[in-house]
């Protein structure tokens, strides 16, 4: 009778060559490829976690600015590798790329920061993970003929509401009330607020929109199809696209 016992040595010593083989790339290599990328796509408005405590770059202050919930400014958190703040949609594409590319990277999408579980600059996986900062992307452009409005992901309500304002004397948007909340969280977790019982939550308002998705790719409404357009508003939260801007309907 023949044994069926296969002998482990073999693996174990294949197991061994290929760890010997595979090179190590350490956060601080891998954050280097990252920013050498960045640096090359013309981005230069970044921290990096510092490599000394002493360090007095504004890495902390660019962190710390909207943590809501105390308990993840504790230095026991993971703090991620850099803060990116791109400044036009080019150079969020391109942050977007060099993310994936120089990985691997998570990558946490924050608007006004006012995530309470921390899902914008926090994450539980031991993997290596960027911020992208949208706070710069801001703008608000209203158009009065369709009653509409493009709104980047990084406005604050308190930005959109002040540009409507600007714009007009008798229009405005359903949504919330905290002038510090980014429209991109907020839209994505649906919106409520005093005009929500009539008008429906800021999510029932947003008539299309441009994202980037796992791909690269950036997509209007027809682009990305129903379905995804549907559960962006309301189940998005920045986990698994980018929405670069919201085009609302003005009431």
């Amino acid at each position: 009778m023949l044994n069926s016992q296969r002998n482990p040595f073999p693996s174990v010593i294949i197991f061994i060559f290929l760890s010997s083989v595979v090179p190590y790339c350490s956060p601080a290599a891998l954050t280097a490829n990252l920013t050498s990328c960045l640096t090359l796509h013309g981005i230069n408005n970044f921290a990096t976690f510092p490599d000394v405590e002493d360090d007095h770059s504004n890495y902390f202050e660019l962190l710390n600015f909207s943590i809501q919930n105390l308990r993840f400014a504790k230095s026991t958190i993971p703090k991620p590798m850099a803060i990116i703040l791109p400044e036009i949609l080019e150079q969020l594409l391109n942050t977007f790329l060099c993310s994936r590319k120089e990985g691997p990277w998570e990558i946490r999408v924050r608007c006004g920061g006012h995530s309470y579980e921390g899902t914008s600059y926090v994450t539980t996986d031991e993997v290596p993970f960027v911020v992208i900062d949208m706070r710069n992307l801001s703008h608000v452009s209203v158009d009065l003929e369709s009653e509409t409005a493009w709104v980047e992901g990084g406005a604050t309500l308190g930005e959109t509401y002040y540009a409507i304002a600007n714009s007009s004397n008798s229009h405005g948007f359903s949504a919330g009330t905290c002038p510090t909340v980014g429209i991109g969280g907020h839209i994505g977790g649906g919106g409520f607020g005093l005009l929500s019982r009539k008008y429906g939550v800021a999510a029932d308002n947003v008539v299309d929109a441009l994202l980037i998705d796992a791909r690269g790719r950036l997509l209007d409404r027809e682009g990305m199809g129903e379905e995804v357009f549907w559960a962006i508003r309301g189940g998005g939260g920045g986990v698994w696209v980018i929405v670069y801007a919201w085009k609302i309907q003005l009431l």
